[in-house]
């Protein structure tokens, strides 16, 4: 009996603990307590976020569900995509705008941070953007425009990265001196600091150095002897270091490279570390110490072998590795070949504008020359990098061509939406300077005859009878009741161009205005915008539409669809 009792009662206090325990895991606030402060991609915190999933999922809890997806992509560092793709797949169906903004928002930042791919990072920052439009979270908002900047910056839009960084600035510079709690005082400042970095480093790119150089100082002196900005103060006090290699100051800028790095290899910013091995390495070669040059430089290609990455600013690394091993060592040199055209073939999949900078800076011929030479030691790997040089070559061609022609049709998409929104895009009369002698106008129409034709044809244009088919100038004359005579000389001297010329026009401006003000055409064929405008064959729809825009209608479409963010 005695026994019994001491069985109840420790049965009594297992099963106290035993039910204590299972209410905790009910409560969702109790799971995460066991992760929420853990380091990112710390992959011992997915236990508890499985276990937390699997209860918002059996308790069909969505805002749960969304939050336990967004913990498995901040701690899953082999599948964060997976986790990202289903918080957004949840954001979509019950989220808000806002939720769905900052799903995109994550999946990009995956993209740039840890895979490097920045185009398809640039894709879900768009979609981020789109949702962020006419969101009362402002910071959010900015945060997106912030890096969508970033990406241009890497695709060597330096320009329109920089006007990106800029608004922020001025948002961020704005919030971060009012009265607010503490946690959004800390995140505003660090976005502030963020932005003004990228500044830096642009107007450097833009070779704007005394703005660079003050933004650099002011950057330092906001994160100077501030422990939660460490890393930003490193990051301005490596833009003080390059400034000073540029000044010639060689050992002033060894010094602080050599400060800013162990903060930032610590983050694991490893792109931003092999700039600073790229200019001590420069640092080096100007104080003619070859072997700490081949040292740093050294490092960048172990971080390239590792990541699969490099930026455009420390390609030229390889050549002073390729010429310091010519003639010495062959191996070494034939490595270094091979590296600095993976290098080439990777920068051209994303930077075809800087790539062909780069190509201009680094004769292929050259290194084809340079390849020639080594056909004794290695003639299969010669052979192989000859066939990468050509591919190289003419992928690089591609991308420059295809960068050019960009160019101009967004110069001139640009050019048409300015003109559309002043209003001089519509076909007006010819403004005539009054004149008493009205017999010397090169003209057979009396005042009253040029007045009724005005009248006529202006509602000819507002009912616009132009888009039906088959309209000759004889027909609408007839219309109008004139003679097409007449209205020949009418069109010449009060519209300045001929009659067919003139009916281009209207259909034309007419087309182009409901492209710019309703979506839905943007997702009509070009046959049927042809057939709406009242032109009868396709080509000489694109033609006209060329003609009279200068830009080709598919590719105004296209920028239309980027600029609004419909795909």
């Amino acid at each position: 009996m005695k026994k019994l009792n001491y069985f109840l009662v420790l049965f009594s206090a297992f099963s106290h603990l035993l039910f204590s325990q299972q209410k905790k895991e009910k409560d969702f606030s109790e799971i995460r307590k066991n992760y929420e402060k853990m380091t990112i991609d710390d992959m011992d915190a997915m236990p508890y976020v499985k276990l937390y999933i699997q209860k918002a999922k059996k308790e069909n809890n969505i805002p749960k569900l969304i939050q336990g997806y967004r913990d498995g992509r901040q701690f899953d560092y082999r599948n964060k995509c997976k986790y990202a793709d289903s918080a957004i797949a949840i954001s979509l169906r019950h989220g808000t705008n806002d939720d769905i903004s900052k799903d995109y928002l994550s999946k990009g930042i995956i993209y740039y941070f840890y895979q490097k791919k920045y185009k398809l990072a640039l894709d879900e920052y768009l979609k981020a953007y789109e949702y962020s439009k006419g969101s009362e979270d402002e910071y959010h908002h900015h945060k997106v425009i912030y890096h969508l900047g970033i990406v241009k910056e890497h695709l060597g839009y330096y320009e329109e990265a920089l006007e990106h960084f800029q608004e922020c600035v001025a948002f961020y510079g704005l919030k971060s001196k009012q009265k607010l709690h503490a946690n959004e005082q800390f995140n505003y400042k660090k976005a502030y600091v963020n932005n003004l970095h990228q500044m830096t480093v642009i107007n450097r790119y833009l070779k704007n150095f005394t703005k660079s150089d003050s933004l650099g100082k002011l950057g330092y002196q906001l994160t100077l002897d501030d422990h939660d900005f460490t890393l930003e103060n490193s990051y301005f006090l490596k833009c003080i270091g390059i400034s000073k290699f540029l000044k010639k100051d060689y050992p002033g800028a060894k010094k602080d490279l050599e400060r800013s790095l162990p903060v930032i290899l610590k983050r694991n910013d490893f792109a931003w570390a092999s700039v600073i091995y790229y200019y001590l390495g420069k640092v080096s070669e100007a104080q003619n110490d070859s072997g700490q040059a081949i040292h740093y430089y050294s490092k960048i290609d172990t971080i390239f072998k590792k990541h699969e990455f490099i930026l455009p600013e420390v390609y030229r690394s390889y050549n002073y590795l390729i010429d310091y091993y010519r003639n010495k060592e062959v191996k070494k040199e034939l490595y270094y070949t091979n590296q600095l055209l993976k290098a080439d073939s990777l920068i051209s999949k994303d930077y075809s504008y800087l790539s062909s900078k780069l190509h201009k800076d680094y004769d292929r011929r050259t290194l084809i020359e340079q390849k020639e030479d080594l056909e004794k030691a290695s003639k299969r790997k010669i052979r192989l990098a000859q066939i990468l040089i050509f591919s190289g070559t003419i992928v690089l061609i591609f991308f420059a061509v295809r960068y050019s022609q960009d160019r101009k049709i967004k110069k001139q998409y640009r050019l048409l939406q300015k003109r559309i929104s002043e209003g001089t895009y519509n076909v007006n009369d010819i403004i005539h300077e009054e004149s008493t002698e009205y017999n010397l106008r090169k003209t057979f129409l009396t005042p009253e005859m040029t007045l009724e034709i005005r009248e006529k044809l202006a509602k000819f244009e507002q009912e616009m009878q132009f888009k039906k088919k088959g309209l000759t100038q004889k027909s609408i004359a007839n219309k109008l009741g004139t003679n097409s005579h007449y209205l020949s000389i009418y069109i010449n001297e009060n519209k300045g161009m001929n009659f067919n010329k003139y009916m281009a026009e209207l259909r034309i401006n007419y087309i182009t205005y409901l492209l710019n003000t309703n979506n839905k055409y943007l997702h009509y064929t070009i046959e049927a915008l042809a057939e709406e405008c009242g032109i009868a064959a396709r080509q000489n729809f694109s033609n006209l539409f060329f003609e009279i825009n200068g830009i080709r209608p598919t590719d105004y479409i296209k920028k239309r669809k980027q600029e609004l963010g419909i795909s």
